[in-house]
């Protein structure tokens, strides 16, 4: 039998997958792989217009929505937008998640990031991925795993890197579904993205930078990624679309 995946992409905000990576997670999904989206966040900040009650409540919708155009099951952490922080609490809760899914491959956003929500959600993952297959770990709620999975770092906010990117996904054919995804997002469009960082328009965004990490690699549309570069993080075979087991892993 042909070895699928768990893959588990932690994210801060609704709507950072699919601007950052979703291209790839559809990919994961058409080769038949399991793919977990956790959103750490509840989007309460993300308007100009709306109450942090309603725009939570928005939010929650349009993530839902577009998990299922993805094909990802949604898992939502409820945090408060701007109230990520490194505290050993939020530390476990990450570990439990990771430990929940139990993945084989983990998407996280770069510690580089240009909020504190993004980078504090990267840096507890990493830091999770090894410790959710250890024991005697006091208030967790679920078992150890019996692995350590491999950590990707997605794109950033405005492709800043202080390292580059190491891997990329040819896009192309799943692109239009990538934007059909995050259109779902009704809700930032032409409000909060636009009036907080004054780009009329997120789509021609989306579009420029995986044009960019397209021609990088060679192809019309592509996503990057970049490996953390720590043992034992790095494998002997390729786990981001095209996943390509080697002979030895198809025996596992």
């Amino acid at each position: 039998m042909e070895r699928k995946l768990t893959v588990l992409c932690a994210t801060a905000h609704p709507d950072d997958v699919e601007v950052f990576c979703a291209g790839t997670l559809i990919r994961y999904v058409k080769e038949g792989h399991k793919v977990f989206m956790a959103i750490a966040a509840t989007g309460n900040v993300g308007s100009k217009i709306h109450t942090g009650v309603e725009i939570e409540a928005i939010r929650a919708v349009e993530a839902q929505r577009g998990a299922d155009v993805i094909g990802a099951e949604l898992i939502m952490m409820g945090y408060k937008d701007g109230e990520i922080w490194q505290d050993n609490p939020t530390w476990k809760a990450y570990v439990d998640l990771i430990r929940r899914t139990n993945p084989d491959v983990i998407i996280t956003l770069d510690r580089d990031d240009y909020v504190h929500d993004h980078s504090n959600v990267g840096e507890m993952v990493y830091r999770a991925a090894i410790w959710a297959s250890v024991a005697n770990i006091p208030e967790t709620k679920y078992e150890p795993i019996d692995h350590i999975p491999t950590v990707f770092y997605c794109e950033t906010t405005g492709t800043y890197h202080l390292a580059p990117m190491d891997h990329y996904v040819d896009i192309t054919e799943e692109y239009e579904q990538k934007l059909k995804a995050f259109k779902q997002h009704k809700s930032q469009h032409g409000d909060f993205l636009e009036k907080q960082f004054g780009i009329k328009d997120w789509f021609e965004y989306v579009e420029v930078v995986s044009k960019l990490r397209g021609f990088q690699c060679g192809c019309k549309y592509a996503e990057a990624f970049r490996v953390v570069q720590t043992w034992p993080n790095h494998k002997a075979y390729r786990l981001l679309p095209p996943v390509q087991f080697s002979k030895n892993s198809e025996k596992d």
